[in-house]
């Protein structure tokens, strides 16, 4: 097996409960990963639609509030420099709301609109003419605001939740493709590993085993030679039937020897040397030292 498609450890049983361990882990961070990823993926989607439809009353609302614009213009002359003269504490306040989406912080703006305690400076202005058109830019102004804050916020949002899904499904693409095959290919050679060295193991105990048979087999066969050996010299010299007979054999050679050599002298002196010597019947060519 590759090493490169594994992580560099040794073949035992704690490794392997190691790896079994991290696996389960893993798991559950996979598992919880693509959980965070569907879910910011639906508020994505949700956010998306949101700011695509106030992208789109802004647009309309922005229209209304410059048209309000020019028609005051065209009754009451230019009066930029008189609002910028007269300008005092902001009567529209953002506030800053902090969320947390499957585990990712963002912000929430919400506009407050504040009259307590602030004077309009523009409240008396356009009585001589054009004050409804005032009133109308006014609040289609502060409606313009309202909505940008919205669109500010609906856009930040996307943003994060797009970056917070690219790096969770980047994790999730890494844990499946490249962690999760290691651990498995990690297991499957410890596993080989351990069976190989239980065959070999089995292996060498069937040779030690065979061999023990072997000597004992070998040593069982010696000793039933021996007792059979010994049993058979025991007979011999303690049987007192093959006493009697070697003592008879013995008798009846030295009874043959003195008959030859009776005949021997008798035939010497008379002359005659045509005559065979006799020998014992027993004996045979090799025992005649002459």
């Amino acid at each position: 097996m590759n090493t490169e498609n594994r992580y560099p450890v040794t073949a035992s049983l704690f490794m392997l409960k190691e790896i079994k361990h991290r696996q389960e882990h893993v798991n559950r961070g996979y598992q919880l990963l693509k959980r965070k990823a569907e879910a910011l993926r639906i508020r994505g989607r949700q956010a998306a639609s949101e700011l695509a439809s106030t992208q789109a009353i802004l647009g309309h609302t922005l229209r209304e509030a410059y048209i309000s614009l020019a028609a005051i213009k065209f009754t009451n002359g230019e009066s930029n420099a008189l609002v910028l003269e007269n300008i005092g504490q902001a009567q529209v306040r953002v506030l800053r709301i902090p969320e947390n989406i499957s585990g990712v912080s963002t912000v929430s703006l919400q506009a407050l609109e504040e009259t307590v305690g602030i004077g309009d400076t523009f409240r008396y202005a356009g009585l001589g003419a054009g004050g409804h058109r005032t009133g109308e830019a006014k609040k289609a102004f502060r409606e313009a605001v309202r909505i940008l804050i919205k669109f500010a916020s609906l856009r930040n949002t996307c943003i994060l939740l797009d970056e917070s899904i690219r790096t969770t499904l980047r994790k999730v693409n890494g844990i499946e493709k490249v962690i999760m095959p290691k651990l498995r290919n990690t297991e499957n050679y410890i596993m080989m590993e351990m069976d190989e060295r239980e065959r070999e193991d089995f292996h060498r105990l069937k040779m030690v085993k065979a061999k023990k048979m072997r000597s004992q087999a070998r040593a069982n066969k010696l000793r039933q030679d021996n007792k059979a050996g010994g049993a058979g010299e025991s007979t011999e010299v303690v049987t007192p039937t093959a006493v009697m007979a070697a003592n008879t054999r013995s008798v009846e050679c030295f009874t043959c020897i003195l008959r030859c050599n009776s005949s021997l002298s008798s035939t010497t002196d008379s002359g005659d040397f045509n005559k065979p010597i006799c020998y014992p019947h027993n004996w045979d060519d090799d025992d005649l030292l002459f």
